[in-house]
């Protein structure tokens, strides 16, 4: 086995840790993906559509262990290297429960990847920074328009955009202390990011009495009726993106399944949510959809109850750019509430692994192995040994998922290297199991 340069072990070891656990870290997922050709075309396809149609919808389904959380971090950095935004959910039923909008909104905000600053802070200034440098986004977004809401409204502005605009840029343009604009920008990036602050009252005071009025700040609530008003924002950031030089937005909503943990009220809620988020990606236009645009009338009042459930501005022909993406352990009641949202041309289930995808597997975790314990000599006959047994493993169902397989190849491997003497006793006990 060839010697790896001293430069590659660390992170080669942080890599086969995560293997141990039957997972792959975020940086090596293209390497150790195998048996996804099928959904990564899908994948590809839905992102062409988001150019061509202004966004797109998908649900994959998977039992456990089948790599959905695998796939979506793989759906990740395919938009990201596309061009694409990115912001990632976990539902749980406390934190981002989906009954709750602005938790779900909150988490996606603060969780937002962009494709030419990797590893920068996650949240939404270095998309406002960017889009004070396009006139696109001036002219779409009314940043020169009167300042009363319902006139620019109905030009074409965004409620909750457009007045942030133009306070983000009073703000970075006036002469303030450097005290005094920080706490501006702090107010204003806390009340549109969802996080907890002063009233929207409050901070419309603070901000004008700083730079003079630019618009109205509305309120953002935590309340379960308003996913119309957060799937508004959410394709508004989108078409924000689009317009500043991005390719879109893609939300990646995971572990939808816990839908079915929520009492019964709040299932109501989680359904209204995702049917947002699938309104807000592809609009009702095509009639794509299995349920009409009446069933987002909730949330809201005054001004607020005449928001669209998606934004899309004149100047971007389709749609604002959003890809939504869901993924869920089937059950019956997750499985009714999302095929409420998402049709079934849509709808994906998560290929069984064949046979030699898993014999590719041992090949690709034997060969960082080799990297990340260089110092470690492995006879490469040990590949086809530990093909046969994770088949035979597999055939018996002691190995069921990706996952497991490849907790059980890392541990093989630990074996071969620290209990060489006892490798010919446990290869025949393996076979014993499914002799």
């Amino acid at each position: 086995m060839a010697t790896t340069p001293i430069t590659e072990v660390t992170p080669a070891m942080l890599t086969l840790e995560a293997m141990r656990l039957g997972v792959v870290p975020h940086t090596a997922l293209d390497a150790y993906t195998v048996g996804r050709d099928a959904e990564i075309e899908l994948i590809e396809a839905d992102l062409d559509a988001v150019g061509t149609r202004g966004g797109a919808l998908r649900a994959f389904l998977g039992g456990y262990g089948t790599g959905k959380t695998h796939l979506l971090e793989l759906i990740g950095q395919h938009a990201l290297r596309r061009g694409f935004m990115v912001a990632h959910v976990v539902l749980d039923p406390e934190e981002t429960a989906p009954s709750h909008p602005k938790r779900v909104y909150r988490e996606l905000v603060r969780s937002l990847e962009y494709p030419d600053r990797a590893g920068t802070e996650r949240s939404l200034v270095p998309l406002f920074e960017r889009a004070l440098g396009s006139e696109a986004v001036r002219e779409a977004f009314l940043l020169d328009g009167s300042t009363r809401a319902r006139e620019t409204l109905d030009e074409g502005a965004h409620l909750y955009l457009t007045p942030a605009l133009r306070y983000y840029e009073a703000l970075v343009q006036a002469e303030l202390d450097e005290h005094e604009r920080d706490y501006g920008l702090s107010l204003l990036f806390d009340w549109l990011e969802g996080h907890p602050t002063i009233s929207n009252g409050e901070i419309d005071d603070v901000l004008r009495r700083m730079v003079g009025r630019k618009g109205r700040i509305y309120s953002m609530k935590d309340y379960r009726p308003w996913a119309r008003i957060y799937g508004y924002l959410l394709s508004g950031l989108s078409a924000l993106a689009r317009l500043a030089g991005y390719e879109g937005l893609v939300v990646l909503v995971d572990e939808a399944e816990f839908y079915s943990l929520l009492s019964s009220e709040n299932r109501d809620y989680a359904r209204v949510l995702f049917k947002a988020l699938a309104w807000a990606s592809v609009g009702g236009e095509d009639g794509l959809l299995p349920f009409g645009r009446e069933e987002l009338d909730l949330g809201g009042m005054g001004i607020l109850q005449d928001l669209p459930p998606q934004y899309r501005p004149a100047e971007l022909e389709g749609g604002a750019g959003l890809y939504t993406v869901f993924a869920m352990t089937p059950n019956e009641q997750g499985l009714e509430a999302l095929g409420e949202a998402v049709p079934a041309q849509a709808t994906a289930e998560l290929g069984a692994f064949e046979m030699g995808d898993y014999r590719a597997l041992v090949e690709r975790v034997f060969d960082h192995y080799g990297r990340a314990r260089p110092e470690d000599e492995i006879d490469e006959r040990v590949v086809g040994a530990l093909g046969q047994v994770v088949s035979g493993l597999l055939g018996s169902g002691y190995v069921e998922n990706p996952r497991q397989a490849m907790k059980f190849i890392v541990e093989f491997l630990d074996l071969t290297v620290f209990r060489p003497e006892s490798m010919k006793q446990v290869v025949g006990d393996l076979r014993s199991m499914y002799a």
